[in-house]
């Protein structure tokens, strides 16, 4: 079988400069019969030396293509404002030349793979081929989700951004195209739900996230003595803002400190963390900040729980499946954990308020072996049910 697949960033083993992981480890596994060309817009500006090694990874042939000109007249002219106006979002609005159309065509492909959201209107440039959508997430749901955030409250401008985008995301998911050869494949079970009450004729798919990169020697499974490592790893940006600050004002509560200062060595991995960090290490915590790691899975390596506490999300985040994979138990948020196929308490803890969290922390610190099986339960969920080749095999048969 042959698929052509059209995509603004351009697949790489990890997110580059966008969502480019995804599609990559979708396509490293696959079977070997089937035959992919990739049509680019590699807005993750990735070099053609970077390029040539991808191809040769994937055993594909990437085909670069042209901005849209009323994107760079948009950007030149600075009118990005127009998008307020328009009924969907701008990335919509993008369609393939007849020509590329054309040429695409030519090479005689059995199927049409489209990536994000938006590109929803360039497959139905296709519509006499088998395609499929990868979305991978319901953007709508993000958009909704936010409007129950206290941040989102905070500033009119806020909330009135928050309101157009999810009117636009909502419009656009409701009129996906609906035939008989299209189906949209997303990451997460609440966005497939969603997506469905939005537009109840289309065919939704729901595959979970392949995990990423592993080391060579996989990670012993012994938490550190006498203080056990602990990573919170991302930027510190608005999907994490509203719960790492309650985090935080967990650590800083002065009847905490002696139990979590004795227990737990901490890591900030990410940007935007140095206030935090400034406070903890006043506090006469152990903290270290890790701004950038240019090998991101050995540095998770060096830990032995991963803390997420992300407040707002859809999908399946990447960051949660590294740790999982790697060995790590995940103590997180439920939007940290939903869609990956472990257990609260069995292969992970998930926590919802500072009360549940601080004992979550205080029974890891007494009962060490327990927590160290269940980050094992987790590792062996995580290849049992996120493994790249299963995963693949999934996605492939959407096109049969």
């Amino acid at each position: 079988m042959k698929i052509a697949f059209i995509t603004p960033v351009t697949p790489y083993k990890e997110n580059m400069g966008g969502p480019s992981g995804h599609p990559y480890h979708l396509l490293v596994d696959r079977p070997k019969e089937i035959e992919v060309d990739i049509y680019s817009y590699n807005a993750n500006k990735l070099s053609p030396e970077t390029i040539e090694s991808v191809e040769r990874e994937l055993r594909v042939k990437i085909h670069l293509l042209k901005q849209p000109a009323f994107f760079t007249w948009i950007l030149k002219l600075h009118l990005t404002f127009i998008r307020l106006f328009l009924k969907y979002p701008i990335g919509y609005y993008i369609r393939l030349p007849k020509s590329m159309v054309e040429q695409i065509k030519s090479t005689q492909p059995d199927a049409v793979w489209g990536y994000c959201q938006e590109f929803s209107g360039i497959l139905k440039q296709f519509k006499e081929y088998k395609r499929v959508h990868s979305a991978p997430d319901c953007y709508s749901l993000h958009w909704f989700r936010r409007l129950g955030c206290r941040f989102t409250l905070t500033g009119m401008g806020e909330f009135l951004r928050t309101v157009v985008n999810y009117r636009k995301h909502y419009r656009m998911e409701r009129d996906y195209d609906i035939s008989n050869n299209i189906k949209v494949h997303l990451v997460g079970e609440e966005d497939t739900h969603f997506l469905q009450e939005i537009n109840p004729s289309v065919q939704a798919v729901f595959l979970r996230h392949p995990h990423y990169e592993l080391p060579e020697t996989p990670k012993k499974i012994k938490f550190t003595h006498p203080k056990i490592k602990l990573l919170i790893a991302g930027r510190y940006d608005f999907y994490m803002k509203e719960r790492a600050d309650e985090m935080v004002d967990l650590f800083a509560n002065k009847d905490n400190l002696v139990i979590l200062q004795q227990a737990y060595k901490l890591t900030f991995l990410g940007k935007g963390w140095e206030k935090h960090v400034d406070s903890l290490n006043a506090l006469g915590y152990d903290v270290e900040h890790v701004k950038f790691a240019p090998d991101y899975i050995e540095e998770v390596c060096k830990h032995d729980i991963q803390l997420t506490p992300i407040a707002i999300g859809t999908g399946t985040k990447g960051k949660v499946l590294d740790a999982l994979a790697n060995g790590l138990l995940v103590v997180g948020t439920p939007y940290a954990l939903e869609n990956i196929a472990v257990e609260n308490g069995v292969s992970c803890v998930e926590y919802r308020s500072n009360e549940e969290l601080l004992a979550a922390l205080t029974d890891i610190s007494l009962n060490v072996e327990r927590y160290e099986q269940m980050a094992e339960a987790g590792r062996e969920a995580i290849f049992r049910e996120h493994g790249r080749k299963r995963i693949s095999q999934q996605l492939m048969g959407l096109f049969k």
